[in-house]
């Protein structure tokens, strides 16, 4: 613990963080406790539980926690604990069922929670005050965070929902379905998964299949040192925002950036498609022809927003991108993504499988070996902490500067 608060206290901004940070067992497990423990994670979203009895199971550290739809309709969160003796009740990571029975002595229990039925516990006993405990849970407009602290900040999730609803919302997530998920386990520190994706310093070098749509002067990186150049590229973009703007504004989406501050750890922002692309595939045409609910037609923005420490998205009008991450040790994370299309279309007649997911797949397998090169370079005697660059890293900068606030509330 001294040794984390000296790190911490003595962390200059705009500087790398020292190798303990990424490699050591102490600090992960402190990470675990002041950042995953105590800060809403985002864990999926109400596609992932459209039915009744529909339920996922993620795992953040020590905790499985089920995510379920009750008979009311209701998306609710649980510890995947047994009341009497601690089984887990939901042994696979997602399925519907009419009820939640623990497979060890039969107990049962509502969708919502609520202990129905303890075969042989004698009269005494009483189902009522034995449901199974609760996780906080809420929607942003159908993005699902959970919060595992024992009392939850609502104050942060309900001014995340007052700014980021009226973006997500058009998309209208509950009329979509996932067609696709995969898992990745990257050999790297989650805090390098993290700040990979925050900067675009390394796309040009590195990821050809998504700078085919990417916008590559919107992201920070590869600005010409030229003067006049760089106005122009910059006189290009804005000009190109402002004839899409008249357009979002009559379909009634919201598209303004929404950018950090203090008391913000999530960001907006709505990109325009470079190359004429409408949609992040190979050639830059819509992965799905059936458009999703409130497009009557293909359309070149793409809504990448992110919150700070464990999810990223791509919301266009084809299909939506979401990803989100979740440590497993000090030096592996777990990188799930999913890919969302209109809960009517068919693959095969609407969309190609392999032309949805493959920018993403080629992108977080670029990314995969990106960071695992990063965490082994840091794990070497020779590493010392470099300089962010002000230009290309700022975000990774702004991350890094609330993950040390995290981290001082819990010293």
């Amino acid at each position: 613990m001294q040794k984390i608060a000296e790190l911490v206290n003595q962390y200059r901004q705009g500087d790398g963080l020292p190798a303990e940070f990424y490699t050591s067992k102490e600090f992960f497990d402190f990470d675990m406790q002041h950042v995953f423990k105590k800060t809403w994670i985002y864990v999926g979203t109400v596609a992932d539980v459209k039915k009744r009895g529909d339920f996922r199971v993620v795992q953040v550290d020590n905790n499985s926690i089920i995510i379920i739809r009750d008979d009311k309709g209701e998306v609710r969160a649980f510890y995947n604990t047994c009341r009497h003796r601690g089984s887990q009740i939901c042994v696979t990571e997602k399925g519907n069922v009419p009820k939640l029975v623990c497979s060890y002595h039969q107990w049962v229990y509502a969708l919502d929670g609520n202990l129905i039925y303890a075969g042989r516990m004698g009269e005494t006993f009483s189902c009522k005050g034995n449901g199974l405990k609760p996780v906080a849970i809420e929607s942003v407009a159908g993005l699902l965070f959970i919060n595992l602290a024992e009392e939850p900040s609502y104050a942060d999730i309900e001014k995340m929902k007052a700014d980021l609803a009226p973006y997500v919302s058009f998309y209208q997530l509950d009329k979509l379905k996932i067609v696709k998920e995969i898992d990745i386990v990257e050999k790297a520190n989650w805090k390098l998964v993290v700040e990979n994706n925050r900067e675009c310093y390394h796309c040009n070098a590195n990821h050809p299949e998504l700078l085919k749509s990417w916008p590559p002067f919107g992201a920070g990186f590869g600005w010409p040192d030229n003067p006049q150049e760089a106005a122009a590229i910059e006189k290009k973009i804005d000009d190109s925002y402002v004839i899409k703007r008249p357009e979002w504004q009559a379909m009634g989406m919201t598209h303004e950036p929404l950018d950090l501050t203090d008391d913000r750890w999530y960001r907006a922002m709505m990109m325009i498609l470079e190359n004429g692309a409408v949609s992040q595939t190979m050639n830059g045409q819509p992965a799905c022809n059936k458009p999703l609910p409130g497009f009557s037609k293909p359309d070149n923005g793409d809504l990448s927003m992110w919150t700070h420490f464990n999810s990223w998205h791509h919301f266009m009008s084809d299909h939506v991108v979401t990803t989100y991450v979740v440590p497993i040790s000090e030096s592996e994370t777990l990188v799930r993504t999913k890919w969302l299309v209109h809960e009517d279309a068919q693959e095969g007649v609407d969309f190609d499988m392999d032309n949805l997911t493959r920018v993403w797949i080629k992108t977080n397998d670029q990314d995969r070996i990106l960071a695992e090169n990063n965490h082994a370079g840091i794990r070497s005697d020779g590493y010392q902490p470099g300089q962010y660059s002000e230009e290309t890293e700022s975000l990774v900068m702004n991350f890094i500067g609330w993950y040390i606030k995290q981290l001082k509330t819990g010293l």
